[in-house]
C-alpha cells in the first residue's frame, strides 16, 4: 500500500492548495467528500431564498466543486442524490409538471430529505439552508422557463431537461457569493458527513482503527473516468472468493484516508501528468516541488516551457544543462521524496485501473537519472514548434526553433513507428523508455533498428517529417552507442573518425550534395538518386554505391569546376575506407546516419553562410545608395 501512502502524505503536506483554483478548467486539489462535475445551469439567488437569475454557463466555466456522498459519487442509474448541486430532476419540485419521468418525485423527495438532514444538524450553513428553503417551493422550472433557460424543442421536449445545476447565494457583505467556491460551505458538509460514519476497522495505510469504506472514487484521470484503482464488487465471480470470504479481509482503507489520497492523485494527474490515450505517467514530491516532467523532451523538460536562446554547440547545451539540474536540486534533495506512477486501463473509462509502473526514489537521485537521459541521448534537432504571437486575425502564429537536446518518448515512438501506428505499439514503447529514462536501462536496439530503418527510407515521408525522424534517429543511434560501448560520438564532423559506417554515411551525403547542386543550377526539384537508394545503401553499400556513381556522372560534368571541390572531397573520403571494408557485402552499422546527418549538416551550414554573405552585401550596398543620396 506504498503508493496510496505517498499520496495520502502528498495531501496532507498540499492542504494550503484545497480547493484553490475551481474556476480553472484544471481540476483543483479537492476537500473530502467532494468530487466535480459539469455543470449547464447556474441559478442565483438572494440571503432570503428567492430566485434572482438564471444563466447557462460556457464550457469553459462548467466545473464546478460538489459534495457528494459514497453512493453519489459512484452512483449510475439509482436514487442516490448530491447533498447539495444536482441534476434538475433531484432538485426541481416541478420537475414532473414539465417532465415525463416516474421517478421525478421520487428523486426529489430523497434529495430534500438528505438536505434536510445537514441543515438542521449542528453542522448548519446559511448559504445551504436557504437553497434548501428555495428548493422547498417547487417552482425551480418555472423559473427556468420564465428565464428562457429551458426551451421546448419542436417535439415539445426541453433541451436542457437532464441540465446540472449549480447555485450562487448573494448575501449583502459576503464576498464569496458561489456555493461551489466557498471554503465555509465545503467545512460544513466535511464535518456534518464524517459525524455519520458509523463503525471503524483497521486503515491498513495509516495504521488507524478509523471509519473505512468500500467504495472508492474514480474520475481519476478526467471527469469522464468510471475506472477504479481499489474495487472488489464481483460478489459471484472470482475476485476473492475461494481466499477470502468477506472483501474486507482483502483489505480496508479509510474513508478520509481513501478520499485524500484519490484527490491528490487526481490533482496531480491533471497538474502535471503526461498522458497518451488511456495511459498516464505521473512524477511528483511529496511536498509539491517542481519536478521536471519525464516524458517531455530536453526543451519542455529540464528548461522549461519558455523560449531561450538557442545553443548551437554540445559545450554550451552542457553549461546549460548543468546549471538547470542545479536549479533543481535546490529543492530536489536527498531528504525530498519523489514518486513515478504509471497508469494505464484495457477498458478504456470503464472497469479497472491499473498501475503499470511505480518507483520511488530521493531527490538527487531521480535528478542524476534524469540528468542522465538528456546528457546521452542528445541531438540538434529543428522540429520545435514556439508560439510567435498573434497574427491580424489575432489567431496564433508559430514558427520553428533550434534545439540541443533528448527527444520525448513520444516523439520517438512516431520517429521509429510512423504517426500510424497502433495506440498499443506506442503505449508500450512509452512505458519502455520510461524505464530507460527512470531505471536508467539500456535503449532497447528493436527501437533504434526501427528508427534507422525509416530514416533511410526518406522518399516515404514529407521532408519536414523526415528531417524530424533523421534527427530523432541519431540521438537514439548516439545513446545506443554510449549504453553498449560508452562511446561518445560528437554531433558535429569528425573528419578523422574512420568507422566504416560513419565514412559510408559522409560518401552518401557528398554524393546527394552534387546531385542536388546540378539540379538547383537548372531548377529542377526532385528526389536525388542518394536519397531513393538510401535503405538499399545501407544493406548493400559496396553494391549500391557503384550504382550512385555511374548515376552521379552526368551531374558532375554539368557541374564542371564548380564540382571539383566535392570530387576531391569525395575521393579523400572514399580513400579512408580499406579496400577489404569497402568492397565487404556487410550492411553497414548504425554509424552510417551518424556520419550522413553531419557531412549534410556541413553542407547546410556552408549554403546558410553563403546566403547570409549575400544579404549582408546587399545591405551595404543599399546603405552606401542612401548615403550618395544625402
Amino acid at each position: 500500500m506504498s503508493w496510496i501512502y505517498k499520496l495520502y502524505e502528498t495531501y496532507e503536506n498540499c492542504m494550503s492548495e484545497v480547493g484553490v483554483g475551481g474556476t480553472d478548467e484544471k481540476t483543483p486539489l479537492l476537500p473530502i467528500a467532494h468530487s466535480t462535475q459539469n455543470a449547464q445551469i447556474e441559478v442565483v439567488l438572494n440571503g432570503e431564498g428567492n430566485f434572482l437569475r438564471a444563466r447557462m454557463l460556457e464550457k469553459d466555466e462548467s466545473v464546478t466543486i460538489i459534495p457528494v456522498t459514497e453512493d453519489s459519487a459512484t452512483r449510475s442509474s439509482n436514487n442516490a442524490p448530491h447533498p447539495l448541486c444536482d441534476k434538475l430532476q433531484y432538485v426541481a419540485g416541478d420537475y414532473t409538471k414539465y417532465v415525463e419521468k416516474k421517478k421525478g418525485e421520487e428523486f426529489y423527495n430523497k434529495y430534500i430529505e438528505q438536505l434536510e438532514g445537514w441543515c438542521n444538524s449542528t453542522y448548519y450553513n446559511r448559504k445551504v439552508s436557504t437553497i434548501l428553503s428555495y428548493l422547498k417551493k417547487k417552482v425551480l422550472m418555472a423559473d427556468l422557463i420564465d428565464q428562457k433557460i429551458l426551451v421546448c424543442d419542436n417535439n415539445g421536449i426541453f433541451t436542457q431537461s437532464d441540465a446540472f445545476i449549480r447555485f450562487k447565494v448573494e448575501i449583502p457583505g459576503e464576498d464569496e457569493s458561489a456555493v461551489w467556491l466557498d471554503m465555509e460551505v465545503y467545512q460544513s458538509y466535511i464535518h456534518y458527513y464524517l459525524s455519520l460514519q458509523e463503525g471503524v476497522d483497521l486503515c491498513y495505510v495509516i495504521g488507524q482503527e478509523i471509519p473505512c469504506s468500500e467504495k472508492h472514487p474514480a474520475k481519476v484521470r478526467n471527469t469522464g473516468d468510471k475506472t477504479k484503482l481499489i474495487s472488489a464488487n464481483d460478489t459471484d465471480g472470482f475476485t476473492y472468493l475461494g481466499r477470502f470470504a468477506e472483501k474486507n479481509q482483502v483489505v480496508s482503507v479509510g474513508y478520509e484516508t481513501s478520499q485524500k489520497s484519490h484527490n491528490a492523485l487526481r490533482w496531480l494527474v491533471d497538474k502535471q501528468g503526461y498522458k497518451n490515450g488511456d495511459q498516464v505517467v505521473i512524477a511528483w514530491g511529496t511536498k509539491n516541488q517542481y519536478v521536471p516532467e519525464v516524458l517531455e523532451d530536453t526543451q519542455d523538460s529540464i528548461f522549461g516551457k519558455e523560449e531561450l536562446q538557442p545553443v548551437s554547440t554540445e559545450k554550451e547545451f552542457t553549461e546549460r544543462l548543468n546549471k538547470a539540474i542545479a536549479g533543481y536540486g535546490c529543492d530536489l534533495n536527498t531528504k525530498a521524496e519523489i514518486i513515478i506512477m504509471g497508469l494505464d486501463s484495457t477498458t478504456g473509462m470503464k472497469g479497472r485501473l491499473s498501475i503499470t509502473y511505480y518507483r520511488e526514489m530521493d531527490g538527487t537521485d531521480f535528478l542524476n537519472r534524469i540528468e542522465h537521459w538528456h546528457r546521452t541521448c542528445i541531438w540538434q534537432h529543428t522540429y520545435k514548434k514556439v508560439s510567435d504571437g498573434l497574427d491580424e486575425k489575432g489567431k496564433h502564429k508559430f514558427r520553428y526553433i533550434t534545439f540541443i537536446g533528448a527527444p520525448s518518448p513520444k516523439d520517438i515512438a512516431l520517429a521509429a513507428y510512423g504517426d500510424k501506428v497502433s495506440e498499443k505499439i506506442k503505449k508500450s514503447t512509452v512505458e519502455r523508455l520510461l524505464s530507460c529514462i527512470v531505471d536508467s536501462a539500456k535503449l532497447p536496439y528493436d527501437i533504434v533498428n526501427a528508427a534507422v530503418n525509416r530514416a533511410s527510407n526518406p522518399i516515404a515521408m514529407e521532408k519536414w517529417e523526415w528531417e524530424k525522424a533523421l534527427t530523432i534517429t541519431c540521438a537514439l543511434v548516439r545513446k545506443h552507442k554510449y549504453d553498449k560501448f560508452k562511446e561518445v560520438w560528437e554531433m558535429a564532423l569528425d573528419e578523422n573518425q574512420k568507422d566504416r559506417g560513419y565514412l559510408f554515411g559522409r560518401l552518401l551525403a557528398i554524393a546527394q550534395q552534387i546531385e542536388e547542386w546540378a539540379l538547383s543550377s537548372t531548377g529542377e526539384k526532385r528526389d536525388t538518386n542518394a536519397e531513393r537508394l538510401m535503405h538499399q545503401f545501407k544493406l548493400h553499400p559496396y553494391k549500391t554505391w557503384g550504382i550512385i556513381t555511374d548515376k552521379l556522372r552526368p551531374y558532375m560534368a554539368r557541374l564542371g569546376s564548380k564540382g571539383i571541390g566535392l570530387t576531391e572531397l569525395m575521393t579523400k573520403v572514399n580513400s579512408m575506407i580499406p579496400y577489404e571494408e569497402f568492397t565487404s557485402s556487410k550492411k553497414l552499422d548504425d554509424s552510417y546516419i551518424l556520419g550522413y546527418y553531419c557531412q549534410r549538416q556541413v553542407f547546410i551550414d556552408e549554403k546558410n553562410q553563403r546566403i547570409q554573405e549575400i544579404a549582408k552585401k546587399k545591405l551595404e550596398k543599399v546603405k552606401e545608395g542612401d548615403n550618395v543620396h544625402e
